[in-house]
């Protein structure tokens, strides 16, 4: 295995260009992330997103607009028994509905969802629907998630008469680099279930969706920043701790304060430096996709089976690269000898850090973060922000993990972890009681081995 210099050069990193866009990309957004525009996109549009990602999934394009719609109502008139002197005020309604920006509290019907407007966000450096789109596009089932079986209410048939046509997708949207397929297949599971209960679904499918986004991201970018000891196997979650919003008090010493927000930002902003030495790395002999980073367990794993000269050769090319870029950079720092792969690896990163804009670098590992401040974040005094579950999410989750008939309470806490949600044994007492307060836990006795969480449905 031998790094190809001139492959790093031309597609990766020059004197002054750092470059991922030659790859096929690992996150849905770039370095110009910007907390506005996160606010935009996932506090104001997060529906009309999620209805872009329904389009796409249906086959349709994502972007969708009712501006400067003119709407003959006549024939609807005839078909209805509406008084004379209601006609106006029935046409006012309906141009509000139809034209003027309807919104997710008047969908009726899943179908619906393909007819509400795309996020208007100008220069959108996000790219959520085509991220969750290249996630699940091979789903057949979910290829029909959207689609209606019958039209039997008058808003539905409203929707899918009048409403602007849906035009089919000419170009595809662009294909990313997922390195976990599986997080996918839990996503479209979830969807599914919610299907069948389609007030449910209306209610709860694209909090689904924005939960599954920053499960996936923060998987990512936990993953990458454990270098060589990340697992990248099937239903492998790294831990990230969350309190519920209504505890009264969190500790410092916490696992949901240690182990939670404050990890993944800290993992977050080295992520520009790592993502970029696994872009440097990936360009080597062995990797036979050079349009795709490799992972850097499959480097270590390959990195292993080479004899120990070529081992030596392999750490020396690394520091060599790491040295080229300071000289380039004209930056005064010396490259120290490595002895070891992890060694090396971990060389590169700082000089990228240190070779790289600095606003660049927050910039991009923000795309995370603010991600997670919209619904998973609440400030916690001089610990700052940790992780948290409000009401709304608590109750998504137990809906798609309990579904139609009750579950062990030890069961609960295993499909909650393999979604991401980790709770301390402070937090679990505070959910116990939470469900308790709901009416939804059955205690056959005070072993955990014999409590249950009944459905909500």
């Amino acid at each position: 295995m031998e790094l190809l210099r001139g492959v790093i050069e031309k597609k990766v990193i020059t004197r002054t260009k750092r470059e991922l866009n030659a790859f096929s990309q690992m996150f849905p957004f770039n370095t110009h992330v910007s907390k506005l525009k996160a606010d935009e996109t996932f506090k104001e549009h997060w529906t009309n997103e999620f209805a872009s990602f329904a389009r796409l999934i249906s086959g349709y394009k994502a972007d969708y607009s009712v501006d400067d719609q003119v709407v003959d109502f006549e024939p609807l008139l005839n078909e209805m028994s509406i008084e004379t002197e209601d006609e106006d005020e029935f046409v006012a309604l309906l141009n509000e509905l139809l034209v003027t920006g309807e919104t997710k509290q008047q969908l009726q019907h899943p179908s619906m969802l393909l007819h509400l407007e795309s996020a208007e966000i100008k220069n959108r450096v996000f790219k959520i629907s085509d991220y969750l789109y290249d996630l699940c596009k091979d789903n057949a089932l979910l290829q029909d998630l959207f689609k209606a079986n019958k039209q039997n209410n008058v808003l539905q048939n409203i929707f899918s008469e009048l409403k602007p046509e849906l035009e089919p997708i000419d170009k595809k949207p662009a294909s990313f680099d997922h390195k976990l397929p599986w997080i996918g297949d839990l996503f479209a599971d979830d969807l599914l279930f919610l299907r069948k209960h389609p007030d449910f679904f209306v209610k709860y499918a694209d909090l689904v969706a924005y939960y599954y986004t920053f499960f996936l991201l923060s998987q990512n970018v936990v993953k990458l920043s454990l270098l060589e000891h990340a697992d990248y196997k099937q239903n492998t979650v790294e831990p990230l701790y969350f309190t519920l919003d209504w505890e009264s008090t969190v500790s410092s010493r916490r696992d949901a304060v240690r182990k939670g927000f404050k990890y993944l930002d800290e993992m977050s902003t080295k992520l520009f430096s790592t993502q970029l030495t696994l872009a440097q790395l990936s360009c080597n002999t062995e990797n036979s996709e050079l349009e795709k980073m490799m992972d850097f367990p499959t480097l270590k794993s390959i990195f292993d089976q080479l004899s120990s000269e070529e081992q030596e050769k392999w750490i020396q090319e690394v520091d060599t690269q790491a040295a080229s870029i300071i000289e380039t950079s004209k930056l005064q720092h010396k490259i120290t000898q490595s002895s070891t792969f992890l060694d090396s690896v971990k060389q590169l990163i700082y000089v990228m850090e240190i070779s790289s804009p600095e606003s660049a670098q927050k910039r991009y590992g923000s795309g995370i973060t603010e991600i997670a401040k919209v619904r998973l974040v609440k400030q916690r005094g001089r610990n700052g922000n940790v992780l948290s579950l409000n009401q709304e999410v608590l109750t998504m989750f137990l809906i798609v993990i309990i579904r139609s008939s009750k579950m062990r309470l030890q069961d609960v806490y295993v499909e909650l972890e393999k979604r991401g949600i980790f709770l301390d044994r402070y937090s679990r007492v505070e959910f116990e009681n939470t469900l308790e307060r709901m009416s939804l836990l059955i205690k056959m006795s005070d072993s955990g081995e014999a409590q249950y969480v009944k459905s909500i449905l």
